[in-house]
């Protein structure tokens, strides 16, 4: 007997109840200390911060009405999900949910490259920082519209289902989850046709289309985090040291939020759009390496709050004000028993 999948579809759905929990948390902590100062000597960085900070919290609420799955089988992938969401249920409407959760995911991933352009630029050429500031900032917004739509309209008509993919995936997905794949809101990729081995061109289409977003978007952080690396020491040594200090924690972030995404983003979704080629022998519940993805935007508001001592020390100045604040309160609510006491003993 095969073995069953079962158990993966509930750790798919377990890991973006968890990002979901957390992104809330620390997306709302970090929105509360940028409010009480944390960003007063970021400049126009602190929207950008703030906007990554909300579109992770967006990402992780569609996660979790959606609940995106992925299936490798052979010269095959399947995205799908168990969810008909928003009760779409017809054969071109329900697969939108789908289609939107990728363009969450593909604006999240280009705003994170909007962020190593701004820092690249804080260093090596301030003037161009113009273009986050009023009107010119809208650039930014649609950069990750259009990302973001390439990605999902891609993935709709790219991975479109026909008769060719149904078949060729029935089997393998009743076996491993008891599940009709007609039923389901699905697309797949099939690079290959089973009869004469012959290439489908409108599912490669798909996987080139994939690619080129996420790596276009790698590639860019690539270059400006090295190029950071090897260079800015160089450059900011004349800045002053609070200046110096800034730019060196706000390297480190950089560092940490490209190491993050490359294992758990890039290297998985590039095994689970590349297998297909190799039309492999194997058959792989690969949704669990695409879901924890959804951990992301938690992990980059930590990184950000105990990487740059902005955010510390806006921690203790806070903690200092609501101490202050209490303690004055009980003296208040103390007081006027005391002076009772006094006047009665006299």
């Amino acid at each position: 007997m095969s073995e069953s999948y079962v158990f993966w579809i509930h750790v798919t759905h377990f890991i973006p109840k968890l990002g979901f929990v957390t992104t809330f948390m620390s997306g709302l902590c970090l929105l509360f200390l940028n409010y009480f100062g944390a960003q007063k000597n970021f400049g126009s960085y602190k929207y950008l911060i703030s906007a990554f900070t909300m579109l992770g919290m967006i990402f992780a609420t569609v996660e979790i009405i959606v609940y995106p799955n992925v299936h490798n089988y052979k010269a095959s992938f399947l995205f799908y999900s168990f969810e008909e969401s928003f009760g779409l249920s017809g054969s071109w409407s329900r697969n939108i949910p789908l289609a939107g959760y990728t363009f969450f995911h593909s604006a999240t991933m280009s705003l994170l490259s909007v962020h190593f352009i701004y820092r690249y630029w804080a260093v090596f050429d301030t003037n161009k920082l113009a273009y986050f500031n009023g009107c010119y900032s809208l650039i930014w917004f649609f950069y990750c519209a259009f990302f973001g739509f390439q990605y999902s309209l891609g993935t709709y008509f790219f991975l479109a289902r026909d008769e060719i993919t149904d078949e060729y995936l029935r089997e393998d997905m009743l076996l491993r989850y008891n599940a009709n794949i007609s039923e389901l809101p699905a697309m797949a990729i099939v690079a290959y046709d089973p009869v004469d081995g012959s290439v489908r061109w409108r599912n490669v289409m798909g996987i080139f289309n994939i690619c080129s977003i996420v790596n276009f978007q790698y590639a860019i952080m690539f270059y400006c985090g090295w190029s950071m690396h090897t260079k800015m020491e160089d450059k900011i040594k004349n800045f002053s040291e609070t200046l110096r200090k800034h730019h060196k924690q706000f390297f480190k972030t950089l560092v940490l939020q490209i190491t993050t995404p490359t294992i758990i983003l890039f290297i998985p979704i590039t095994i689970i759009i590349f297998l297909p080629l190799f039309h492999l022998d194997v058959s792989l519940p690969s949704g669990v390496m695409l879901c924890s993805f959804t951990l992301y935007p938690a992990a980059d508001s930590f990184i950000v709050m105990f990487v740059v001592s902005e955010y510390k020390n806006t921690v203790k100045r806070t903690r200092a004000a609501f101490s202050k604040g209490l303690k004055e309160t009980i003296q208040f609510r103390v007081q006027p028993s005391g002076i009772t006491s006094s006047r009665q003993i006299t």
